[in-house]
């Protein structure tokens, strides 16, 4: 399948899935609804994916008018709770030991939302939606958005 056959195929098999845009607030609240998510503090070493996490919000940004504000980011990090609602994603990262987690990193201002589980970090970038401008565009936005649900499908 070429390019333009995929990118047809993605409208024609996802665009009724397609979420209005929410924040990243909204989306806590409802992955609140499906497993058990608890505001924490991180450790030292989870403190190094927040590092990280920071740096590429700083790097994507670096030529937004919101850069002036990169300085005053504030990140909430939330604890997946590991139980039978959450074991999917656990299983799926391959964590045994009690010593580790999955997080889920946001940051209200850039709308921005992330995990160190890769499936969440998709589960909750679709629920977040898109803003229409990108789908009344057919941006690459639109397309990258529309692929989430492609490799969420494969997935599962």
């Amino acid at each position: 399948m070429d390019h333009d056959e995929y990118k047809a195929f993605l409208k024609q098999q996802y665009s009724r899935q397609i979420r209005p845009l929410q924040s990243v607030n909204d989306v806590i609240s409802a992955f609140q609804k499906k497993l058990d998510i608890v505001e924490t503090e991180l450790s030292e070493s989870e403190a190094i994916f927040l590092k990280m996490t920071i740096l590429n919000y700083i790097n994507v940004h670096k030529n937004d008018p919101i850069k002036s504000n990169l300085d005053n980011l504030n990140f909430i990090s939330y604890e997946v709770v590991r139980n039978e609602k959450s074991n999917h994603y656990y299983n799926h990262v391959g964590i045994t030991s009690d010593n580790e987690r999955i997080l889920v990193v946001i940051e209200s201002q850039l709308n921005a939302i992330t995990s160190n589980c890769e499936e969440l970090k998709v589960d909750m970038i679709i629920e977040r939606g898109i803003d229409t401008s990108h789908v009344n565009h057919e941006t690459p936005e639109f397309f990258a958005y529309l692929m989430l649900f492609d490799s969420h499908n494969e997935n599962h």
